[in-house]
């Protein structure tokens, strides 16, 4: 989601992890939320956050990565911001980092 688009985003719920999806390369977490009274889906691929970097001397050779959400199971609480004007425009505020294919 665009910077412009989140800093629209200004409420916040809890929704609940559906399940974790991979497609291809890459992971995608599916959250269910609630705003009055409707149900919502958020879908957002899975970010990463570098734990180490290996360099040898200064130029970097690699990384150790771990999920942004990795203590997540499905069932699990997860933070949703989302546009009040267009609930249906949301993010995961948790799930920051690169993401990784």
């Amino acid at each position: 989601m665009f910077s412009f688009t989140k800093k629209k985003c200004t409420q916040q719920t809890v929704g609940t992890l559906l399940k974790r999806k991979r497609s291809t390369n890459t992971w995608h977490l599916i959250v269910e939320y609630h705003v009055d009274g409707r149900r919502y889906i958020c879908r957002e691929q899975m970010k990463f956050q570098i734990q180490k970097t290996y360099k040898i001397r200064c130029l970097p050779v690699g990384f150790q990565a771990a999920c942004a959400l990795q203590n997540a199971e499905v069932g699990s609480d997860i933070r949703v911001m989302y546009n009040p004007k267009k609930p249906y425009k949301s993010y995961l505020p948790d799930n920051e980092g690169l993401p990784l294919a």
